[in-house]
């Protein structure tokens, strides 16, 4: 062939999405086991070496046709579950986007409600504002989840300073903890460098950890944040001698929706996949180290040279 040879046209023709179905037989003079394994490599369906005895090639043939109805069956019941599934995503969006909207009325008016000195009311007006804020946090995580997920998120990146940042989330979880009898600590290198992040997006990373292993540590328990230089990243730590996650939860820990007990933890399980999502589309990594009954150390990483954001992964791995 004078531009080229079979392999590249069987290659183009599989890569092909309306073609990449019809079968393909090679038919070479070629013997050698490096050929036939290039053509299968390449795609084809079958290999015939010559001289070529017709009644074979007939066969095989014919036995490529009988399999074709199979191939564009499997085809078309892709095509509809993709189509099922897109249509799911969408609808599922549209349902959030529906539901944040009366939810931000009734938060804006619990606030406005709990403005005047209604004393009999202030604790059912406090409990009603907890649960609204829960919902409309699980709905912004469902959301950014979704958006990241897609690609659609745009990172604010900045110098982030984690002593200040791990300073911030500190002193926002520090006074439930003390409440609880539980101690937070931080603990961040000297002369840890600035890392090109979106912070409002770490800072929800980070403040989400270390109120997961509040929750999760029994009082009198210590929850420390840690922040060090590894290599050319910056290595975050939350580490708790709290209940712990048993082994065979550890691998699904970051599933949307996963959760590692009902009797024992509550949410929706968006938290950490929202963890995950935000410190990949970092370029980050994120994993969890945990023994049942001695605790757990959620740590990620934050490459301190990010990669262009043409070329930054969004989707999760």
């Amino acid at each position: 062939m004078p531009r080229m040879d079979g392999s590249e046209v069987c290659q183009k023709l599989k890569s092909d999405e309306t073609t990449r179905f019809i079968p393909i037989v090679m038919v070479t003079a070629l013997k050698d086991l490096d050929d036939k394994i290039k053509s299968i490599e390449a795609g084809a369906d079958d290999f015939l070496t010559k001289p070529i005895v017709k009644i074979e090639l007939l066969t095989h043939i014919k036995s490529l046709v009988r399999v074709k109805p199979l191939h564009d069956d499997l085809g078309r019941s892709y095509r509809e579950l993709q189509e099922l599934q897109d249509t799911k995503e969408h609808l599922t969006q549209m349902i959030i986007h529906d539901l944040k909207n009366p939810l931000t009325g009734i938060k804006a008016n619990l606030e406005i409600v709990g403005m005047d000195d209604l004393t009999d009311t202030r604790e059912c007006l406090e409990a009603a504002q907890r649960s609204s804020d829960l919902l409309y946090s699980m709905i912004q995580d469902l959301l950014d989840i979704s958006r990241m997920e897609e690609g659609e998120l745009t990172l604010s990146r900045e110098a982030m300073n984690f002593n200040e940042l791990g300073q911030d989330v500190v002193n926002e979880v520090d006074a439930p903890a003390q409440a609880e009898g539980k101690d937070v600590r931080l603990e961040v290198d000297d002369g840890l460098p600035s890392v090109p992040a979106d912070r409002d997006l770490v800072y929800r990373v980070v403040s989400n950890l270390m109120l997961n292993a509040i929750k999760h540590t029994g009082r009198g328990g210590t929850i420390t944040l840690k922040g060090r230089k590894v290599d050319d990243s910056v290595q975050i730590n939350v580490a708790d001698n709290g209940h712990g996650i048993p082994e065979d939860y550890l691998e699904r820990i970051f599933e949307k929706f996963g959760q590692v007990d009902r009797k024992r933890r509550s949410g929706a399980g968006l938290g950490l996949t929202l963890c995950k999502v935000a410190i990949e589309a970092h370029g980050g990594k994120i994993w969890v180290e945990s023994v049942e009954g001695e605790g757990s150390t959620f740590s990620f990483v934050l490459p301190l040279s990010p990669t262009p954001p043409e070329a930054e992964p969004i989707e999760p791995s």
